[in-house]
């Protein structure tokens, strides 16, 4: 029995902690076996400060309706008089009347204990979240403005930090609590903290003094046009405040304006006529006070609408859980039916459902939100103009839209934001986008029938991001350019036009375009342009999206001659150093062996100048000799030669490898200075149409107009004589990318690197986008560029669609030198050496017949007489 005991007091624990660590049960009772348990609390001293008692109405208020509506189930409803009261978890939902602060500390506690709120309470109160409870303010009439806020920032209608607020001082004296609506902020109540710049307007000013106050105001926006901005305008003036805005460009794409339409101006209100001074691109909305002026409110009022919602919505939830229950067991019932949290939001979801089809006294206040669709308006408005029956003064750039409404029952009900364009810009809209053929920029494909198939090319990259940046469809209208619009005016340069040349060039913008883009038909024109003097132009650039140096072609320096190799690892000095050495080391040897005191230690093989000499240049040719000194004063000598001698050995050596690996180039053309210098050039080439021809009018250095003065303009490849730059004898001045497209083709036909680019680069050339002077996207766009700098995408498709010099440039140095094969140029001065050496030699060879003729065969011819 204890080892029993003790074995289960073992496993126990350990079966214990198998088993689930929570189980969920449906405790809440069903509606077909229990009433539904309503509480009605209503704060007798709250309802006292209003002089009004309506306890006992509210009694009987919802006796009558549920005795009269309810037909299934049943409701027990309790009372309360005390804001304080606990209430039990029984409870499915409580309705309360009583101020601000009480009801957001009741709430508090039914988010502890789960029950539904539905609450009366005072007006300018943080609404409480809508998919928790039903709150509605006890609003009077005319003072709906302060609530609208507080809706407008916790149901976050608009997601504004900053604002600029202009309101009448009226207006102000008449809702001393608008400004703190505004301005409130709060953690708990999800209000977000709002900066508020209130601007007030004296409304007994009449005429030009009006006007001047608000031209004033506004004036203290007009610091910076990229800020954005909001306001708020709660003015009877609002349609002198539009007109004077509009004259001082603040309707911009990022600007966002909310006018308040107090019912009395309500009657002169026409959205078309208001804003017909107005371009496209502006956000604007309008609140309108649409209140009905022969509804009456009240309390009472109120709480028959709520107590028929709520009770319509028992009643629905009983027949539904009928219809179920009487279809499946009981235990499957238990299974599915609903928790208490899930019967709360089908209740609060068809209470909405039934104050929203059938509210009238608790929604007398009542104000809908108009906003304007401008955004790609503009080709629209070229039909309105292009028809005539069409026309009227009515701005057609705009199209008023119905945004949603509001009420005090149930705060914004919005099917659309308030600032479409703001969160989605064009909203999906097709807009006509000009274009021309340009390569690599532009890049257009047709098919037999003369329609695009396929666009590609930097600057159509860039459309095609911009255009999912910007929410935008685009059709693409190509302008057909000819050879002879690309160039410049003079046409008799063009007469001899037979092929075209490599590359591109961005400064001539053909007069199809621009006139084109003069009349503001097109979105933007997707053509990379030079940006020079905007100002003057009858058109917009972008940022840039490129920018293009110019340099030079010219001849590839030769290599410096081979013959002389062996010698180029030392420098003159070092040879002569060499020399010196040999020459003063062999006497120095042939002296110590001589002077050797003891007879037997000194080597006969040494024992001439000639033979040390030789033993010397032997050694430093690491041949070795027959003899060595036997004495320690010739072994040290030798020693230290053998240690110069590997010095000098390894030396040589390496260099000499470095010198047949890495070839040497005589000085070439580097600099722009250094072409006028040089004595080879002849001719000076200039693409016809370049920004450089302009560009040396007006700048400072005296080289660059010299340069075009003498320079051979050309429109073809005859005229750019690329012949005459191989043979050294002219200098070549375009883009550096049109300029490496030369070198890639020469290399591709010939497997060698005859060109050289310039190191320097000069004349900037900055090329952009083009877009009406008066679109009002100009600075929208501009952003979405800079965007696609910042990551990247701009420099990956320069490098994807221009050309490289990975064939000639310093990696495809780097790779010919890997790849080299030493020639017979490099070895040359090799065999130089070999033939210097026989011809040495033999020179030797006839001193010595010539001395064995003149010494010896004389001495023996004188021996003979």
């Amino acid at each position: 029995m204890r080892f029993q005991a003790s074995f289960w007091l073992l496993i126990l624990p350990l079966c214990l902690s198998l088993l689930p660590q929570t189980i969920e049960a449906n405790d809440f009772s069903s509606f077909l076996t229990a009433n539904a348990s309503l509480a009605v609390v209503v704060d007798q001293e709250y309802m006292q400060q209003r002089e009004e008692n309506i306890l006992a109405n509210f009694h009987k208020i919802l006796s009558d309706i549920i005795r009269e509506n309810l037909r299934n189930g049943g409701i027990e409803v309790k009372y309360y008089s005390w804001s304080q009261v606990r209430l039990k978890k029984d409870f499915i939902a409580a309705m309360t009347v009583m101020d601000c602060k009480s009801t957001w500390r009741f709430y508090e506690y039914t988010q502890q204990t789960a029950i539904l709120l539905i609450a009366i309470t005072d007006a300018n109160c943080p609404r409480l979240p809508l998919n928790r409870a039903i709150m509605i303010p006890i609003v009077d009439e005319g003072q709906e403005l302060s609530q609208i806020i507080f809706d407008i920032k916790v149901q976050r209608i608009l997601r504004w930090k900053t604002a600029a607020m202009l309101l009448d001082q009226t207006i102000l004296n008449d809702n001393p609590t608008l400004v703190e609506s505004v301005v409130h902020e709060s953690a708990k109540n999800h209000i977000t903290p709002f900066s508020l710049v209130l601007y007030k307007i004296d409304d007994t000013l009449r005429s030009q003094k009006k006007r001047t106050a608000i031209r004033q105001t506004l004036a203290n926006f007009l610091d910076n046009a990229r800020t954005a901005r909001q306001f708020i305008v709660l003015s009877k003036f609002y349609e002198d405040i539009v007109e004077i805005a509009a004259s001082m460009d603040l309707f911009g794409v990022f600007n966002q304006w909310v006018f308040f339409v107090l019912n009395e101006e309500q009657r002169n209100y026409d959205a078309m006529s208001i804003t017909q001074n107005l371009g496209e691109g502006a956000n604007i909305a309008f609140i309108l006070n649409s209140t009905v002026p022969s509804c009456v409110s009240s309390i009472n009022c109120t709480i028959s609408e709520l107590s028929m919602a709520f009770v319509t919505s028992i009643s629905r939830m009983i027949v539904e859980e009928q219809s179920i229950y009487g279809e499946i067991s009981d235990e499957e019932w238990e299974a599915i039916r609903f928790t208490k949290q899930e019967k709360q939001e089908e209740i609060l979801g068809y209470m909405k459902d039934y104050l929203r089809a059938n509210s009238k006294c608790s929604s007398c206040s009542h104000w809908k939100i108009e906003t304007a669709l401008t955004w790609g308006k503009s080709e629209e408005h070229q039909r309105y103009l292009s028809n005539m029956d069409l026309r009227d003064t009515r701005n057609k750039n705009f199209e008023f839209i119905d945004v949603g409404y509001w009420t005090p029952i149930l705060g914004f009900i919005t099917h659309e934001i308030m600032f479409p364009h703001i969160e989605h810009f064009f909203r999906n809209i097709t807009l006509n986008v000009l274009t021309v053929h340009s390569p690599p920029w532009q890049i257009l494909e047709r098919d037999n029938r003369g329609d695009i198939v396929k666009h590609s090319g930097i600057v159509i990259e860039i459309l095609k991001e911009m255009s999912r940046m910007l929410n935008f469809s685009y059709n693409l209208q190509e302008i057909k350019v000819t050879a002879i619009d690309l160039v410049a005016d003079d046409v008799q340069q063009v007469g001899n036009i037979t092929d075209d040349l490599l590359g591109s060039l961005t400064f001539n913008i053909p007069h199809q375009v621009i006139e084109t883009m003069q009349s503001s038909r097109y979105f933007m024109a997707a053509l990379a342009a030079t940006i020079d003097e905007p100002e003057k132009k009858s058109f917009n650039y972008t940022v840039p999206i490129s920018v293009q140096p110019y340099t030079f072609i010219s001849r590839q320096p030769d290599e410096v001659s081979r013959i002389y190799l062996f010698t180029a690892p030392f420098t003159l000095e070092i040879w002569g150093c060499l020399v010196a050495i040999i020459i003063i080391t062999a006497p120095v040897l042939y002296f110590i062996n001589r002077w050797v005191p003891m007879d037997h230690l000194r080597i006969t093989g040494l024992s001439t100048l000639k033979s040390c000499f030789w033993y010397i240049y032997g050694a430093l040719l690491q041949q070795g000799g027959m003899y060595l000194p036997k004495a320690d004063s010739g072994r040290l000598v030798i020693g230290v030669w053998w240690i110069v001698v590997i010095v000098l050995v390894t030396t040589y050596s390496g260099n000499l490898v470095a010198f047949l690996t890495f070839p040497q180039f005589q000085p070439g053309i580097d600099y722009f200075f250094q072409i006028f210098a040089s004595s080879d050039i002849q001719q000076f080439g200039l693409r016809n149409g370049s920004y450089f021809e302009k560009y040396s009018t007006i700048t400072t250095r005296d080289n660059f107009r010299d340069f075009v003065q003498r320079a051979i303009i050309y429109n073809n490849l005859q005229g750019e004589d690329i012949g005459a730059v191989q043979q050294g004898k002219r200098v070549n001045l375009d883009w550096r990318i049109n300029l490496q497209l030369i070198i890639q083709r020469q290399f591709e036909k010939d497997k060698e690197c005859k060109f050289s680019l310039g190191r320097e680069t000069f004349v900037d050339e900055q090329i952009g986008l083009l877009v009406p002077r008066d679109s009002p996207y100009l600075q929208l766009i501009n952003d979405q560029i800079t965007r696609m700098f910042q990551m990247g995408f701009i420099e990956r498709w320069h490098q994807i669609n221009l050309p490289s010099m990975d064939k000639c440039n310093g990696h495809g140095g780097m790779r010919q030198i890997t790849n080299h094969k030493v020639n017979l140029d490099d070895m040359q001065g090799c065999f130089m050496v070999l033939l210097f050496g026989f011809m040495i030699a033999l020179f030797i060879l006839f001193c010595e017949y010539w001395y064995r003729w003149y010494f010896v065969e004389k001495k023996k011819a004188d021996f003979a007489y």
